[in-house]
């Protein structure tokens, strides 16, 4: 292995926490349309989670609305009772405050909240913190990220600038948390340019801006300006549904195709390859062994500067989403 393929392994945040620029996303479900059942399958994740343990992922992405932290607690515990992992072994990402979602996802509001529908969002905070604790088995999580800055498509209110003073609620108990060291980092998730400079502005101590922004990014779906502002900050981005989650026949594509074939690779890795290359850090999600392999195998290629180019250009019109804009959230 080279220093270059090192380097590309992992990233260091600003707080000075390494992070993995792969990890395995829990997200399980269909939420773009292909199958009659809109909405998340934790079940999947029993199965997906052990392969992708067995196939030595260490770092794992979860969220509170998921519904797969008791899973993957259960699945970790396992491997601790049997001295197979250590906690220091693993990184374990979780998202809070995701606003109120449709009914397929939102069937009471236990998983989601909109700011404005509860007494104390920094109590709310605090309580879902601790329930995510118990159901992964763990002190501490290592990255703690705001699921979302406000509700979907939800104007201010009687204050329409409700949503910021908000986000700066949430803020400042992620900032509890830490101290506590419940989380060793704190990031943020679905973030524009605005949301960052706002929350920037409303908690404006250096040390305590977000870590990391994780945003919906592949071919498809690209935002060069908000890349460029997070570098410009020391914000690590990440890429959420980086196979646009198998949706528009993406991993289909003439290009992505062809560069694969020049590579031998397959045009997933060269997506992840994409990802990395551009000083991004994925979540790749399958539930296939042979894939989990595949997805991890992108460290002894280098795409051209040619072939950065054309796959940056496939996202250069409008970006092609599977979840909702975070422009039009206040």
């Amino acid at each position: 292995m080279n220093e270059t393929a090192d380097n590309l392994r992992m990233v260091t945040l600003h707080n000075g926490v390494t992070m993995p620029t792969l990890a395995f996303g829990c997200a399980f479900g269909d939420w773009v349309g292909t199958n009659e059942f809109q909405g998340f399958q934790p079940e999947q994740a029993w199965r997906a989670v052990s392969l992708a343990l067995d196939n030595d992922y260490r770092a794992f992405d979860g969220a509170r609305v998921y519904g797969t932290e008791r899973i993957v607690g259960t699945l970790l515990g396992q491997r601790f009772s049997s001295g197979e992992l250590t906690r220091d072994n693993l990184f374990i990402t979780t998202k809070l405050a995701h606003p109120a979602a449709p009914p397929h996802i939102n069937i009471s509001h236990r998983r989601t909240w909109d700011f404005d529908k509860v007494d104390d969002i920094a109590q709310k905070v605090r309580d879902d913190m601790v329930d995510t604790l118990d159901d992964l088995g763990l002190g501490y999580v290592d990255l703690l990220l705001m699921h979302w800055p406000g509700g979907f498509g939800r104007p201010g209110g009687a204050d329409p600038n409700f949503p910021r003073k908000a986000r700066a609620i949430i803020w400042r108990t992620f900032c509890e948390i830490a101290d506590k060291g419940a989380a060793r980092a704190i990031g943020v998730s679905n973030f524009t340019i605005s949301h960052l400079r706002e929350l920037m502005e409303d908690v404006p101590e250096p040390e305590l801006r977000p870590t990391v922004n994780q945003v919906e990014i592949h071919p498809y779906c690209r935002d060069p300006e908000l890349e460029s502002f997070c570098n410009e900050k020391g914000i690590v981005v990440t890429a959420y549904a980086p196979f646009a989650s198998g949706a528009f026949g993406m991993l289909n594509d003439p290009i992505l195709e062809t560069i694969a074939a020049q590579h031998g690779k397959t045009p997933g890795q060269v997506v992840l390859r994409w990802h990395v290359q551009s000083g991004r850090t994925a979540l790749p999600k399958t539930s296939k062994k042979k894939r989990m392999a595949e997805n991890r195998d992108i460290y002894d290629f280098e795409l051209s500067d040619a072939e950065m180019q054309r796959i940056d250009a496939l996202g250069a019109g409008d970006a092609r989403r599977t979840c909702p804009d975070p422009s039009t959230i206040a």
